[in-house]
């Protein structure tokens, strides 16, 4: 890993500890004291304001073009929606899959956003569908994507899933929220604009949201506890079949998401700002210190590279430490959560 790619991967780390700390801090107490108006205000602090003030203050880059603030055509959109639905459908699928298992295992899922449906259909989705799609989009497929552009298309990609999924501090529904974020930043790095990361998040928020009113308001209790008296054979035929259904949709989705380009924006001409990932942050080229080392007679050149050499070495031996220290902060936060939320699953 080169210099570059390990300043760029301590921000992304940096940032994403900082948000996690202020979701149970200020978040936890915002809701708790505001109720759903309380979860507004801190989806706007932790997800919109924080990633302006490190692209602005930290990448020092305009925002527009870093987190792909461009618009899209009616094709695109439509794309958009098309694969949004489909995405849905998968993790709902997957989601199906880790439930059933749970069971099987004697546990029991709860209700994660009882603060949503307990406030009515409408204000569930404005708060619960429309408000995250737009404030963590910008934080996620906006900054986090962009910060990770020296990584690498792939990397930026896996990483940026893996990072949303956590965030959600469950570890029953890592595998869906991580593939459902690999998916919307695929989407958005291959079009050149955030959008339709927003509409398909927006999509899997509200989509799921309203069904979960309708089953709520229309199947009984003694209709619920049927489904879950199927026989053990039952259940892991269902599984499989819904494991099978889910890779083929998963497939398809990701094939639609790689179909994305800037074709798809309302202006393509906006394409051709797009940062170039390779070239991004270069600044005048430093001599390295295999170079000055090859002026034949010159002592004092080849003590300047070796001083030099050493003085890179620290930075990346720094860098690395950093990077250690808060990944390991990130991680022992999501760990805590995960046996917390065990606990209650298995409890």
């Amino acid at each position: 890993m080169t210099t570059r790619q390990q300043v760029a991967l301590l921000r992304v780390l940096a940032f994403y500890l900082t948000a996690l700390v202020l979701l149970l801090v200020a978040g936890s107490a915002l809701q708790y004291t505001l109720g759903l108006a309380g979860v507004v205000v801190s989806q706007l602090l932790i997800f919109v304001a924080l990633p302006l003030v490190f692209t602005l203050a930290v990448e020092k880059r305009p925002v527009r073009p870093f987190l792909r603030l461009r618009m899209l055509s009616l094709r695109g959109v439509g794309r958009a929606v098309v694969l949004g639905l489909i995405g849905w459908l998968a993790a709902q699928l997957m989601g199906a899959v880790l439930v059933l298992l749970v069971q099987q295992m004697g546990g029991q899922m709860v209700q994660t956003y009882q603060i949503l449906l307990d406030a009515g259909s409408t204000l569930a989705l404005l708060v619960g569908a429309l408000v995250p799609a737009f404030c963590e989009e910008l934080s996620f497929r906006g900054y986090v994507l962009g910060a990770l552009r020296p990584l690498g298309p792939g990397a930026a990609v896996v990483l940026t899933g893996l990072l949303f999924g956590a965030l959600h501090l469950s570890l029953v529904r890592l595998i869906p929220l991580t593939l459902l974020g690999m998916l919307w930043a695929l989407a958005v790095q291959r079009s050149g604009s955030i959008l339709p990361g927003m509409i398909m998040h927006l999509i899997n928020n509200g989509t799921a949201l309203l069904l979960t009113f309708f089953v709520q308001d229309r199947a009984t209790p003694a209709e619920l506890q049927g489904l879950e008296m199927l026989p053990d054979t039952a259940v892991w035929g269902s599984m499989m079949m819904l494991t099978l259904a889910a890779a083929g949709l998963s497939a398809l989705a990701y094939s639609l998401a790689a179909g994305f380009s800037p074709r798809h924006l309302a202006r393509p001409v906006e394409a051709e700002v797009e940062w170039d990932w390779q070239a991004e942050g270069r600044t005048e080229p430093v001599p390295a210190p295999e170079a000055l080392a090859a002026a034949d007679g010159d002592v004092e050149m080849q003590r300047l590279a070796a001083e030099l050499a050493v003085l890179r070495r620290r930075r990346r031996r720094m860098l690395s430490a950093a990077s250690l220290l808060t990944g390991g902060l990130t991680l022992s936060i999501y760990l805590w959560a995960v046996l917390q939320e065990l606990a209650t699953v298995f409890g």
